[in-house]
């Protein structure tokens, strides 16, 4: 009986070495199957994308090539203060253009409605990203550095506690990032509806504001534009070789780095 089990065992104690194998071989067919295109930690969302991932991630990327076109032409288009205003509703543009309509004369609430809508018009597909993607995105806008990670930490607690006046504080002359504040509202909730009942109220009365004190400074400050509008050429010259330089040093220490 005894010589009979001893193969038994023998063969029993060989098992977990076997299982032991195996689970490896299958770690290590895992580690090396390919991974899907949208398997990748630097995309925003942690699952295969639908129709509404693939669109507001579409939405981005244009709103990111618009901002690189704009750079550039914003000194130029500052020279035509009511297009600057129309196209971007930056606050220089609007307070110039408030100067300029108190000199040349024009619809000044028509103006006040363009410029409200301008400055709003990207705002949602912020929001939407937020609500889609939860806080995600905001490392996404930010960067993956402890700096940048405790920055956007910092966004989302405020705007989770104080949703309303984050959005309005993006409007007031202060370095605010907007984007960042309006996916970070969306993460924490806040519904569509009240963002933009908030978002387009508070643009309405900031551009007012803004276009109230170009008024008020009138004739002075369109000199000062017409002065800008002569060497406005050269700033457009100077933005866009000071972005080529940026992209050409950055080519270099990524080339420069070791793989």
């Amino acid at each position: 009986m005894t010589d009979e089990q001893e193969p038994h065992e023998a063969a029993t104690g060989d098992e977990p070495e076997i299982l032991v194998e195996d689970a490896a071989s299958g770690d290590q067919a895992d580690a090396d199957a390919p991974k899907e295109w949208w398997d990748d930690p630097r995309l925003p969302w942690r699952h295969k994308p639908n129709r509404s991932d693939i669109a507001c991630y579409t939405g981005i990327a244009i709103l990111g090539v618009w901002a690189l076109v704009m750079l550039p032409l914003r000194p130029l288009l500052l020279a035509n203060p009511p297009l600057s205003a129309v196209i971007n509703g930056g606050r220089t543009s609007v307070v110039a253009t408030g100067a300029w309509l108190e000199v040349n004369g024009g619809p000044i609430v028509i103006y006040w409605l363009a410029v409200t809508l301008s400055i709003v018009k990207f705002d949602w597909v912020y929001w939407w990203a937020g609500k889609l993607w939860g806080p995600v995105i905001l490392e996404s806008f930010t960067g993956t550095s402890k700096m940048s990670k405790r920055r956007a930490e910092i966004v989302l607690k405020f705007t989770h506690r104080y949703e309303t006046l984050a959005v309005i504080a993006t409007y007031l002359p202060l370095p605010l990032p907007m984007a960042l504040i309006y996916a970070a509202v969306g993460a924490s909730g806040m519904r569509l509806r009240k963002f933009l009942i908030i978002d387009i109220v508070t643009a309405a009365v900031a551009q007012a504001g803004y276009l109230w004190l170009g008024w008020s400074i009138g004739e002075p400050a369109v000199r000062i534009v017409r002065i800008y509008a002569d060497y406005s050429l050269y700033v457009t010259i100077g933005v866009l070789v000071v972005m080529l330089a940026t992209w050409w040093w950055r080519r270099s220490r990524t080339a420069a780095t070791p793989a």
